[in-house]
């Protein structure tokens, strides 16, 4: 009996050594989009840090390098990186990449100086405005397509601080950017007197969820993302997610306190 037990105890641990993830190092791309990434902020970011504990509970070990906002998304096109994170799915981006669920939600409002006024029902009331834009960021299939048609006015610009200048300066009326991301960014890149002068909308123009890609030149670019999206949503459903994104936003905004 002792043997039989035995045997049956050694053929389970195999089985589970089999089945177990084979350890992986990937390499992503990622950029400055506080405080949800960022190279400075505590364990990166919140989405930074979730996507590294995801990752890590699938045996995938994380290397990030950091890269200005358009070079991130196309070198995880080109396959110059394994992936990258922080990217909502369009027609375009899935042709070279797969995308993961959703890991967390991304609400885009208009940024507008304080005192004026933009009433809207659709993007399409705002043509007579002019929008600031950042190279290699998707507003939305609205968005673009308005934009296509001529109808937006739009200036493009290298980076989100740039536009948030922009928008002070009086050379663009609005600008679109996840409103807690937004906020931050003025409050840390600008004057205090010029930031005072930004606000946000009071209802988002577009919800959309943020994903990890993966270059499908990856050769297990379909295992990586079944590795993520199982323990993903185990986290969530153990309410493991909710706490560690609560717990990095208070690293982060304690951080930005001190300074």
């Amino acid at each position: 009996m002792c043997k039989r037990l035995l045997i049956g105890l050694l053929l389970g641990v195999s089985l589970w050594v089999q089945a177990a993830d084979k350890p992986l190092t990937v390499r992503f791309s990622n950029q400055e989009y506080a405080p949800y990434m960022g190279e400075r902020l505590p364990a990166g970011g919140i989405l930074s840090a979730v996507v590294s504990e995801v990752f890590r509970r699938a045996s995938v070990t994380v290397q990030y390098s950091w890269y200005p906002n358009n070079r991130t998304i196309q070198m995880a096109r080109n396959g110059d990186v394994d992936g990258s994170l922080g990217w909502t799915p369009n027609e375009e981006r899935l042709r070279d990449l797969l995308f993961s669920d959703e890991v967390l939600p991304f609400r885009m409002v208009l940024f507008q100086r304080a005192g004026e006024r933009y009433p809207w029902q659709s993007l399409a009331d705002l043509a007579p405005y002019r929008f600031g834009i950042t190279a290699g960021n998707f507003y939305s299939d609205a968005f673009s397509r308005w934009q296509d048609k001529g109808l937006l006015k739009v200036d493009v610009a290298t980076d989100d601080v740039s536009n948030l200048r922009k928008l002070v300066a009086g050379r663009i009326d609005l600008f679109p950017m996840e409103g807690e991301a937004g906020l931050l960014l003025a409050r840390t890149s600008l004057p205090p007197a010029q930031a005072q002068r930004i606000v946000a909308q009071d209802h988002d123009y577009w919800t959309t969820p943020l994903c990890v890609v993966i270059s499908r030149k990856h050769p297990q670019a379909p295992e990586l993302v079944a590795r993520f999206n199982r323990e993903l949503k185990k986290m969530r459903e153990r309410g493991e997610l909710a706490r560690l994104v609560a717990q990095t936003r208070q690293q982060i905004f304690a951080q930005q306190e001190m300074r």
